[in-house]
């Protein structure tokens, strides 16, 4: 399956890209990436450094995207993925040696090839701010998409951006309503199911151990070393998560995407029309009505949390960690 990445690349995004790029059914395309968790500038660096650090020599190409969204301020998350995204890492992390595309994202997401009907599945983990300006760019090429995968919404859970919205759609409100709205072949990932299930400080730190990587809480290395800057990333996200509610662990959003596509029975779902609240005290919140013909979506509303669990131990956190 040919899959292009679109994301604000923090630390679940970090590991939504290790799960791809670890899944021999997956070819991957492009990364394309957006402002969210961390400005762009920041979130194109750490696609580059992730991408190069799993493949040094053929790493897929990453193309810098929007920088704000179509109409608000942009909001980031610093105190979720620190304020470079990856935990705060940035004066330890190395230079990566590849150059972004010289293509914007959003010519990038418009000229990969379609080989056919079926052929390309788009994921989405960040704001939808790059796919809504391709859709009015282009929306023969978006169009062409086999399926988007989008991970955003809060239906019948709290939101995780004041107490209805969830992040991504609240950082671009219009971009989200534009998507859900243009009638493509559309799954969301929301909270309801994303929250299900976390990666416990626990679990990871088991793996950790029996794997002998006693170097791992070290800072990042010029060595380049991959498993160091994931558990550093991933111990700030936890403690964020742990202040927050107490959970000691984090979950992982954005790879629950990437184990839709590859795995699109780990989730039941039902079709629906959303709308997005674009302004006011309930921005960002996602609200669902009936299906209507041309504005209807699938929504996950449940999960296999046992086989996602083993597909991220499988393909993230033993070949990481162990």
């Amino acid at each position: 399956m040919r899959i292009v990445l679109d994301m604000d690349t923090g630390v679940d995004d970090a590991i939504a890209t290790v799960l791809a790029m670890n899944s021999p059914e997956f070819e991957i395309e492009a990364v394309t990436t957006v402002a969210g968790n961390a400005p762009v500038v920041q979130c194109t660096r750490n696609s580059l450094l992730i991408t190069e650090l799993i493949e040094p020599w053929n790493p897929p190409p990453v193309a810098h995207g929007a920088c704000e969204p179509l109409v608000h301020p942009l909001i980031i998350a610093p105190e979720v993925h620190g304020h470079d995204g990856l935990g705060g890492l940035l004066d330890t992390l190395p230079t990566p040696h590849h150059a972004a595309d010289t293509r914007p994202a959003v010519e990038l997401l418009a000229a990969i090839p379609h080989d056919g009907p079926d052929d390309v599945t788009l994921i989405a983990t960040g704001p939808l701010t790059n796919l809504a300006v391709a859709l009015r760019i282009d929306p023969t090429a978006m169009a062409a998409y086999r399926r988007i995968v989008i991970m955003g919404g809060a239906f019948d859970v709290p939101g995780n951006t004041g107490p209805v919205a969830e992040f991504n759609f609240y950082v671009d409100p219009e971009a989200a309503s534009e998507i859900l709205a243009s009638g493509l072949d559309i799954t969301i990932i929301p909270l309801d199911v994303t929250t299900s299930m976390a990666l416990t400080r626990t679990a990871l730190e088991s793996l950790v151990q029996s794997g002998g990587r006693t170097d791992i809480p070290a800072p990042a290395r010029p060595g380049r070393n991959l498993a160091a800057i994931l558990y550093r990333a991933l111990d700030y996200y936890m403690d964020f998560q742990k202040d927050q509610s107490g959970l000691d662990g984090g979950f992982m959003h954005d790879p629950l995407a990437v184990a839709v596509a590859l795995f699109p029975s780990i989730i039941t779902t039902k079709p629906a029309s959303i709308e997005i609240l674009t302004n006011g005290p309930e921005r960002g919140r996602s609200l669902v009505h009936s299906p209507v013909d041309g504005r209807t979506v699938n929504i996950a509303v449940g999960l296999d949390e046992s086989t996602f669990h083993q597909i991220l131990e499988e393909r993230v956190l033993s070949p990481v960690w162990a």
